[in-house]
């Protein structure tokens, strides 16, 4: 004889898996596609990028084969910090046009014209440190990811904080933060 509490549990136990199998059944979960909105513009979660053939299509200082790690490098820090990796190759295009070694006339360093003062007082970066490709895009992307989150999550602002600095962005218009010449500029580069 088996005790009755024992079968009662044991009806219970078969009763749940019964509902939970069919409600699995008649609830069938959608089969999800992630996409991402970037305010006009849509990111698809895309396929890994073709490090090889991004490298061969640049015109760089770096040589090819650095150039490739520094792709791929850049592309594990956009996964990182939530900046999409066409975007942050478009900022690099307009800021220094793949040139590790530009300094502009403010005095912006290296592929994505890092200031001194910005790098140090926002990462604690020393100004020497900014002429190793690596270490100034890892500070630009960190930036640019910064820009993006204090922004509201607008990457007009964003961009418009990295080239005219956060605190002037803030005194724009909306119109001029979304349509001004830096901005126009990446976003050439991101739709090409």
């Amino acid at each position: 004889m088996t005790n009755p509490r024992t079968t009662y549990i044991m009806g219970l136990l078969t009763a749940f898996a019964v509902v939970i199998f069919y409600m699995e059944r008649i609830y069938e979960v959608p089969i999800k596609t992630v996409v991402k909105k970037i305010d006009n513009f849509i990111e698809v979660e895309e396929l890994k990028p073709n490090f090889t053939e991004d490298a061969n299509q640049i015109k760089s200082s770096l040589n090819q084969s650095k150039l490739k790690h520094v792709l791929i490098y850049i592309h594990a820090l956009c996964d990182e910090y939530h900046v999409p990796y066409d975007l942050a190759k478009s900022v690099i295009m307009t800021e220094s046009s793949w040139n590790h070694k530009a300094i502009s006339k403010s005095g912006a360093i290296g592929l994505m014209q890092i200031k001194p003062e910005t790098a140090y007082s926002e990462f604690k970066t020393p100004k020497d440190d900014l002429y190793d490709p690596y270490v100034n895009v890892t500070v630009g992307i960190m930036y640019l990811s910064e820009l993006y989150h204090n922004s509201g999550n607008d990457w007009y602002y964003a961009l418009t904080g990295y080239s005219h600095g956060p605190t002037a962005t803030k005194k724009y218009s909306y119109a001029y933060v979304t349509d001004n010449f830096y901005v126009n500029r990446v976003f050439k580069y991101f739709n090409q």
